[in-house]
C-alpha cells in the first residue's frame, strides 16, 4: 500500500510514446545472439507478447549456469572507486602517503601533515580511476585517455547539475568502448561457460537496448543534456558523440543496466544479452551473480522443467507489491504482470508484506485489490498520483470477519509507522546504537505487539534487520541471535501458505542464514567451558540453531554461487566447523541421539497440536 506520491514525467512525451507503440513491431530476430544455444543449456524465442526471451531449452536442476556474459561497459560504484581495478575489477593494493592536513574548506593547514591510505596505481591526472598494477592501467589506457579529462571535471558538473556522477561516469564509459571498439551494430559476441573464457560483450549489442528516453519528464532530460553537453566537449574529438547520442547512451544505462558484487566492492555494468533475454518476474527462477572481471553468472534458482521461460527479479523480494511494482515503474519502466502481482491480493502473500492486522478481530489483515491493472504504462506514466487517487472512498475488509475500514485510514497507520521506523534507522545511522535499540523495539512493541501490523510486514522485518546490526555493534551477540531467527522465520513466510516471499534459495536469505549460524558458532565456543546444566543447555541450543542455519545457507549457496565458489566454501568450511564442536560437547557431555521410537509406537500417540505463539512473544 503506497503511502507517498512519486514525481511524474511529462504528458507530451508519454503520449508521443504511445503512438510509437500503437505501430506493431516485427518480432525480434535473435540470430545475432543464438550462440550461446551451442554453450548453454537454453532456447532463445521471440514473440509478439513476450519480445525476446530465453526458455530452458530441458528440465535444469537447480544451480544450473544458463548464461554468462562479460558487460558492453561497466564501472566501479562511487563507494568502491578506490578498492576496485577500474579494468579488471580486482582489488586495488594500497600505499601510504604523508600530505597536508586541510580545514573543512579544503585548504591546507599550515604546519599539520597526515598519513593517509592511497591506491597503489591511479591516474595522476584525472585522479579517478585506480588500478591493481602497471600492466592493468596501460592496458586501460587507450579507453581511459578518451575519459580522463571529462574524468576530472565529472564530480563538479554532477554537482552543478544536479545529475548522478555515476550516470555521467558510465557515458564515458561506454564511450570508451566504442572508440576502441567501433559501433557497428553487426558484430556478434562470443559466448563460453565461463567468465574466465568469456569475451566481452561488443559495444554495438549496447544499441539493441530500449533507451526509454520518452519517460524522463523535460526537466530531468534538460539537467542530463546541460551536464552531458560540457562532458561530452572534453572528450578528444575523434571519439566524441552527438549530444542526443550521449542522452541516449544514459538512458539506456540507466534503463538497463545490473549492479554487481565482486570480492565484496560494487560495480554496475550494461549486459546487454541479460538484459535482452532474462525477463522479470516477482517469482523468479533464476538469479544474476556478480563474478570476477565484471562478469555476470545466470544460475538456476530451482527446478526449472525444459520450455519454461527464464526469469530474474529486478527488484526486493520482500517488499509490497505497490512498493515493486512503483520502484519497476519508476527505475525500468515497465508495470509488472508477473503472475505473482496479477494474483487477486486475497489470495497471495503479498497481502502479509505491508498486512495491517484487522482493528476489530486483530487477527485477520485487511485487504484492498489497491490497483488497477494497467493496459497502457505510458498513460499511467503522465500522471502516476493516479494510483494514489483510486483509494479516495475505498474500504478494505478484514480477511477473517470482513470488518470494513476506510482504505485512507489504513494509509494513515502505516505513515505512522514508517515514520516511526525512520527515525529510529536515522538514529542508527548516526551511530546512536543504544538509543536506536530503544527505538527500534519500541517500534515492534508498538506496532507487532500490540498487533498493529502483520509479523510479516516488511517494516517490521527492516527493524529486525536493523536490531541485528545495532545489538551487534553494543556486542549483545545473544539479542542478536535471537533478532536474527526471526528474520530467517519471516522470510520464509507462514508455513500455512502455498507460498513464500521469496525463493527458497535467495540470496539475501542465506546471507541471514550465514550470519546467524556465524554468531551461534561463536557462541559455542564462548560458552564451551560452562558444564553447568544451564550452561550445557545454552550450547546444545546455540549448536542445534547454528547447523541449521548453516547447512540451509551452504545449500543455497551452492545453488547461487556453485559448489566450487568462495562463498560456498565458506559456508562448507563454516559448518564443518559447528559439526566439529557438535560432536566435541557429545563426547564431553555424553550426549547421545536419543532413539527413535518403533513406527507402531509411534502411531498409538496421540495426535497434538502445537502451542501458538503470538508475534509479541516471537519479539519478546
Amino acid at each position: 500500500m503506497a503511502a507517498t506520491t512519486e514525481p511524474t514525467v511529462d504528458a507530451n512525451a508519454a503520449q508521443s510514446a504511445i503512438k510509437k507503440k500503437k505501430a506493431k513491431k516485427a518480432v525480434a530476430d535473435n540470430t545475432k545472439y543464438q550462440g550461446v544455444q551451442d554453450v548453454m543449456p537454453i532456447t532463445l524465442k521471440s514473440s509478439h507478447a513476450k519480445g525476446r526471451h530465453a526458455v530452458a531449452s530441458k528440465d535444469l536442476e537447480a544451480g544450473t549456469l544458463v548464461a554468462v556474459e562479460k558487460a558492453a561497459a561497466a564501472i566501479v560504484r562511487n563507494q568502491s572507486f578506490i578498492s576496485m581495478c577500474h579494468r579488471c575489477f580486482g582489488p586495488v593494493p594500497t600505499k601510504t602517503q604523508t600530505r597536508n592536513k586541510t580545514d573543512a574548506s579544503g585548504k591546507a593547514i599550515e604546519g599539520q601533515k597526515e598519513t593517509v591510505s592511497v591506491p597503489a596505481h591511479s591516474c595522476g591526472t584525472c585522479k579517478m580511476a585506480a588500478y591493481c598494477s602497471e600492466a592493468c592501467m596501460k592496458q586501460h589506457s587507450a579507453e581511459h585517455g578518451v575519459q580522463c579529462a571529462a574524468l576530472a571535471k565529472c564530480n563538479t558538473i554532477a554537482t552543478t547539475h544536479n545529475v548522478p556522477l555515476e550516470n555521467l561516469r558510465a557515458v564515458l564509459a561506454l564511450i570508451g568502448r566504442r572508440a576502441v571498439q567501433g559501433d557497428s551494430a553487426d558484430k556478434k559476441p562470443e559466448f563460453a561457460g565461463s567468465a574466465a573464457a568469456s569475451q566481452q560483450t561488443p559495444y554495438g549489442c549496447v544499441l539493441d537496448l530500449n533507451a526509454n528516453r520518452h519517460y524522463l519528464d523535460r526537466s530531468s532530460i534538460k539537467q542530463l543534456q546541460t551536464a552531458l553537453r560540457e562532458v561530452v566537449a572534453l572528450v578528444p574529438e575523434s571519439a566524441r558523440v552527438s549530444l542526443s547520442e550521449a542522452v541516449e547512451l544514459a538512458c539506456i544505462f540507466s534503463t538497463n543496466h545490473h549492479q554487481a558484487a565482486v570480492n565484496g566492492q560494487q560495480l554496475m555494468g550494461v549486459y546487454p544479452f541479460s538484459a535482452l533475454y532474462f525477463h522479470h518476474s516477482c517469482t523468479p527462477n533464476c538469479v544474476f551473480v556478480g563474478e570476477a572481471g565484471g562478469s555476470i553468472y545466470v544460475r538456476t534458482l530451482s527446478d526449472v522443467p525444459a520450455d519454461t521461460a527464464l526469469t530474474v527479479s529486478y527488484a526486493d523480494l520482500f517488499q509490497p507489491r505497490e512498493q515493486r511494482r512503483r520502484e519497476l515503474l519508476l527505475t525500468r519502466h515497465f508495470w509488472c504482470k508477473c503472475r505473482r502481482c496479477s494474483q487477486p491480493l486475497s489470495q497471495s502473500i503479498d497481502r502479509l508484506m505491508d498486512g495491517i492486522q484487522c482493528t476489530k478481530c486483530r487477527h485477520g489483515v485487511m485487504i484492498f485489490e489497491e490497483t488497477k491493472e494497467v493496459e497502457d504504462i505510458n498513460e499511467l506514466m503522465t500522471d502516476i498520483s493516479a494510483l494514489d487517487q483510486e483509494i479516495q472512498g475505498k474500504f478494505a475488509e478484514c480477511e477473517s470477519c470482513q470488518t470494513k475500514l476506510e482504505v485512507t485510514r489504513l494509509v494513515e497507520i502505516l505513515k505512522e509507522a514508517i515514520l516511526s521506523y525512520s527515525t529510529a534507522h536515522q538514529t542508527m545511522q548516526r551511530g546512536d546504537f543504544d538509543g536506536a535499540r530503544l527505538q527500534l523495539e519500541a517500534f515492534i512493541d508498538s506496532f507487532e505487539g500490540k498487533r498493529v501490523l502483520s509479523p510479516y510486514n516488511a517494516y517490521l522485518i527492516n527493524a529486525y534487520v536493523a536490531l541485528i546490526r545495532v545489538c551487534t555493534q553494543l556486542n549483545d551477540v545473544g539479542r542478536a541471535i535471537r533478532y536474527n531467527s526471526i528474520v530467517v522465520e519471516r522470510m520464509l513466510g507462514p508455513s500455512d501458505e502455498t507460498s513464500m516471499p521469496i525463493p527458497k534459495h535467495y540470496p539475501r536469505l542465506a546471507e541471514y542464514q550465514m550470519s546467524l549460524g556465524d554468531m551461534c558458532l561463536k557462541q559455542v565456543k564462548k560458552n564451551a567451558g560452562n558444564r553447568t546444566p544451564a550452561g550445557r543447555s545454552v550450547v546444545r541450543r546455540y549448536l542445534k540453531e547454528g547447523r541449521a542455519a548453516l547447512e540451509a545457507a551452504y545449500k543455497s549457496r551452492v545453488v547461487i554461487f556453485g559448489a566450487e565458489s568462495p562463498r560456498a566454501i565458506e559456508a562448507k568450511r563454516l559448518l564443518d566447523s559447528v559439526k566439529k564442536e557438535q560432536d566435541e560437547f557429545a563426547r564431553a557431555t555424553g550426549d547421545k541421539k536419543k532413539p527413535k521410537k518403533p513406527k507402531q509406537e509411534q502411531a498409538t500417540q496421540p495426535a497434538t497440536s502445537a502451542p501458538a505463539v503470538s508475534a509479541s512473544a516471537t519479539s519478546a
